[in-house]
């Protein structure tokens, strides 16, 4: 089809438009003959990490002019999609939408059973989002704010239960860390993610929960749960009249769910600098920004350098509350 019309410009005698048509048809050969660019999210469809990564990748593959896919390799909270990016080539054309569960946490966590280390085998590229988790329970509960929470809970020690969307994620973290910092005990009640976590608080069958600001402003909204603070340093643009931990008195709590991009190690420094440059004029665009933010999502970006320090120093405070609180290495 091509070469018929070809064949009909020039018989048209129209020099000016074959060279166009010529031009063309090279960028469409070279486009095609450029590799596919993968995008990992190590955790089921539909999900936060999920949502952000699909975000990215129709702009990236507008942006850099080759197809772009999600593959997701979800198992193992993370492991096995992430420890799949770090055996990969290092060639720029696969990369990780992580979150700091797998790379931050699951280190100290898991130990080496998890098949890689994220210091050693990948290469970071940008902090992309961040979001705070809510400090969210049901309206019956009787404490209304975090310090009742704290005189509730140390008048019934271990009597009052709690959920997690698993161990080791934000949600239980960062209760370990409050429980910690306030003195008080409770009983942790594990699930297989939030989303499976929140009809039992919504039930009022757990109390309390740390959940992520995206899945908890609509039941907050709707008043089928109340949020007693965020555990981030500033307030949470989706829920701007709750108060953080530390307003309420928790001065050293702050806690954020964090999402990047890595790829494995080795990946050629022009390769990382042109993903980071995408991206981060990705993360700029008005569009995206108002898309994430109604998800609950705060875009920050960064340079490869300043995410690699952030990676060092989330892995070593997370050790440090993994060991402090007794979680020895565990395989799944």
């Amino acid at each position: 089809m091509f070469v018929r019309f070809a064949n009909h410009i020039v018989r048209a005698g129209s020099v000016f438009a074959l060279a166009v048509l010529l031009c063309l048809s090279f960028r469409l050969a070279a486009v095609a003959a450029e590799p596919v660019l993968t995008i990992v999210v190590a955790y089921a469809a539909g999900g936060s990490t999920d949502a952000i990564a699909r975000i990215f990748a129709v702009r990236l593959q507008e942006k850099l002019g080759r197809a772009v896919v999600v593959e997701n390799k979800a198992g193992a909270t993370g492991q096995i999609g992430s420890r799949f990016v770090a055996k990969a080539a290092p060639d720029g054309n696969t990369i990780q939408f992580a979150a700091q569960t797998t790379h931050a946490v699951a280190p100290s966590l898991y130990g080496p059973v998890i098949g890689y280390e994220p210091l050693k085998d990948f290469t970071p590229i940008i902090l992309v989002a961040w979001t705070p988790l809510v400090l969210a329970a049901n309206p019956s509960f009787p404490p209304n704010n975090v310090q009742e929470l704290v005189a509730y809970l140390k008048s019934r020690p271990g009597e009052v239960s709690y959920a997690t969307g698993g161990r080791g994620d934000g949600s239980h973290l960062s209760a370990l860390l409050f429980h910690k910092l306030t003195g008080v005990q409770s009983v942790a009640v594990p699930f297989n993610g939030e989303g499976q976590a929140l009809p039992q608080l919504l039930g009022n069958h757990v109390s309390y929960m740390f959940m992520g600001a995206p899945v908890a402003s609509q039941p907050v909204a709707s008043g089928d749960l109340k949020a007693l603070a965020v555990t981030s340093k500033q307030r949470s643009s989706l829920l701007p009249n709750v108060p953080t931990v530390q307003e309420s008195g928790v001065k050293d709590l702050e806690v954020v769910n964090w999402w990047g991009v890595f790829g494995p190690a080795g990946i050629p420094v022009e390769k990382v600098n042109q993903l980071n440059k995408a991206i981060g004029e990705i993360i700029q665009e008005p569009d995206t920004r108002a898309k994430l933010k109604a998800l609950g999502f705060e875009l920050t970006g960064s340079t490869p350098e300043e995410f690699k320090a952030y990676l060092e120093s989330e892995t070593a405070r997370w050790a440090d509350i993994i060991k402090g609180e007794g979680l020895a290495p565990q395989q799944n």
